[in-house]
């Protein structure tokens, strides 16, 4: 085989342009060192290893063109890649005649005939048919999932590539493509929205990830068929499928541009720069800006039964926009789109959920299946998704029965971080892991594990943006330190974080001391959601500054932040009360 792991340029747009072909020799070689037999999983596996050798490194597989952005350029019979979630990992399986004994109908000569990694039928010359009652034929499964770009992805996390322009010359694929690309838009998350879909066809040992996964797969573009379409008896339309040589999962932090590693001391400027760019973003509000950074650094972590790290934040005092609300998931308020904007910049999946009533109305935000096929939902997202809901834009009116489901939906993602998969018998709770940030002009009307009041000074900086958009002066991070700043909140939110018994102690005697204080004075004493609360804002401050151990300092540092949004929120709901209590003018 050592002809066949060959690196150079040639070779590796060989694999681009005809893969099939490299396959067959592939095979040709598993049958004759098998003596003719043939193992679904074995091939599979030396097909996954060959093609692994050969786009291997990093710059090698950008070689291969991207589904993404050239799905109606490309042959049917290339290679391709394609980042994208899980959907319906159960759209079917499909049955494959891998392996045909084949005759010759004149002479009654026999032969084997190989074909896999394509729907199309075994092609015969003349003369020669499939033997269908040979024992020798072998026949295999591919499961298949309905792949979708994945929501809401930065354009920075998006796959890289050679010049797409040069790889289309050198590969000759024009021509052969075809725009008229089946598609079923109640199988994409976000309604409206471009996006890019495929069945993925799996194949021994390979099987579908589980709803809702990111993987980056390579495969064989065809223009294949639907089976569920067939049963239908639609086949108007060519169904763009891949055929899996390989995949693997991808993880947001796998996504960050290639950077020399964050050193311990490099976290505290690291901290001190993205504080002080999202303050600039909250016009100058630095207590608001701690807390949106904590947001963007927590995490779900399940501990036995029990969902700790996440931090659902309400930043209360956002005006509300003059513009009209688009018809569609997209923010029309210019303040809430600039936070909305600033967010993503630093993150790689970001969706935004403008709390519209007649899209709460008519959209659907948990996926369901009741209907035999598995529809998608707003809330079925990949794994660490930033979802930026604004209730600036919520107005008078009525929420009819699938409104408030949606916000029920909404409502349990933010406090259980699961969403209902709706199936015929009953529905199926999944486990997902996503931020919430609500942009709210008063108290929302979603239950947060936080709510911060904006600033006075910011709430009429973001007043003055959603009347006349962001002030020339507030200037956009330049390239090199947006690189630094997504690296520092990815790493920074993946540590290792543990709290030694001491500090475990000391929280305790703090805590149950705390208590009786405020019970010899009659006062309201400090509840355990309160103490949850402080605890994780004590986590994600030692994460902040790229500590794995929560320190005593750390803690105190918490517990006077904490003291601080509370008196800041006192402050902003007497002024409220002050403001509804006065009598007209």
């Amino acid at each position: 085989m050592a002809g066949m792991t060959q690196t150079a340029p040639e070779s590796a747009l060989e694999h681009i342009h005809a893969p099939l072909g490299v396959i067959h020799r592939l095979f040709e070689t598993h049958a004759s060192e098998n003596a003719g037999g043939y193992s679904a999983s074995d091939f599979g596996k030396l097909a996954q290893t060959h093609f692994q050798s050969v786009f291997g490194g990093s710059n090698a597989v950008k070689r291969i063109p991207v589904y993404d952005q050239a799905q109606t350029e490309l042959k049917s019979g290339s290679l391709v890649r394609f980042r994208c979630m899980v959907q319906d990992p159960g759209y079917g399986e499909e049955l494959h005649l891998s392996v045909a004994r084949i005759m010759n109908c004149e002479t009654g000569e026999q032969q084997q005939k190989f074909s896999q990694y394509t729907d199309a039928e075994h092609r015969l010359d003349d003369g020669w048919e499939v033997d269908y009652g040979s024992a020798a034929n072998v026949f295999t499964e591919k499961e298949v999932a309905y792949c979708v770009s994945v929501p809401g992805q930065s354009a920075w996390a998006q796959l890289e590539a050679d010049s797409l322009e040069s790889a289309m010359e050198a590969m000759s694929l024009g021509g052969g493509g075809s725009s008229k690309f089946a598609q079923s838009a109640e199988k994409y998350p976000i309604p409206g929205q471009r996006h890019s879909a495929a069945l993925v066809k799996f194949y021994a040992p390979s099987t579908a990830p589980k709803a809702s996964t990111v993987i980056d797969v390579v495969g064989i573009f065809e223009l294949g068929h639907n089976a569920r379409a067939r049963e239908t008896g639609d086949e108007s339309a060519a169904w763009p499928c891949i055929h899996a040589i390989y995949h693997r999962e991808v993880q947001s932090h796998e996504l960050l541009p290639a950077l020399p590693p964050v050193q311990p001391s490099e976290y505290a400027g690291r901290r001190a720069m993205c504080l002080t760019h999202l303050a600039s973003v909250l016009g100058g509000d630095e207590l608001a800006a701690q807390y949106l950074l904590l947001h963007l650094l927590s995490k779900t972590v399940r501990v036995q039964d029990a969902k700790v790290g996440k931090l659902a934040l309400n930043l209360i005092g956002v005006p509300a926009g003059s513009e009209p609300q688009p018809a569609e998931f997209a923010f029309g308020n210019r303040a809430s789109r600039w936070v909305g904007e600033a967010v993503s910049q630093l993150v790689p999946f970001s969706v935004s959920v403008p709390f519209n009533l007649q899209l709460l109305n008519k959209s659907s935000f948990t996926p369901n299946a009741e209907q035999g096929d598995l529809r998608a939902g707003v809330l079925q997202l990949a794994p660490g998704t930033e979802v930026l809901c604004d209730e600036t834009c919520l107005s008078e009116g009525t929420l009819d029965e699938r409104g408030v489901r949606n916000l029920q939906a909404m409502q349990t993602a933010i406090i259980d971080q699961t969403v209902s998969y709706v199936y015929p018998f009953q529905p199926i709770e999944m486990p997902t892991s996503l931020r919430v940030l609500v942009l709210s002009t008063g108290k929302s009307i979603l239950h947060s594990d936080c709510e911060v009041h904006v600033s006075e000074s910011s709430r009429q900086f973001l007043a003055s943006v959603a009347r006349a958009g962001p002030p020339a002066d507030v200037r956009p991070l330049d390239p090199m330190h947006s690189e630094q700043l997504r690296q520092y909140v990815e790493l920074a939110r993946h540590l290792d974080f543990g709290i030694p018994k001491d500090v475990s102690d000391h929280i305790s005697g703090e805590y149950a001391a705390s208590r009786r204080n405020a019970h010899s004075k009659g006062e309201a004493m400090v509840t355990q959601e309160e103490l949850a609360l402080t605890i994780t804002v004590a986590r994600l401050i030692s994460v902040s500054k790229g500590e794995s151990e929560l320190s005593v300092e750390s803690w105190a540092e918490a517990v006077a932040l904490e003291q601080r949004r509370k008196e800041r929120n006192a402050q902003a709901k007497q002024k409220s009360t002050s403001k509804s209590a006065a009598p007209p003018s």
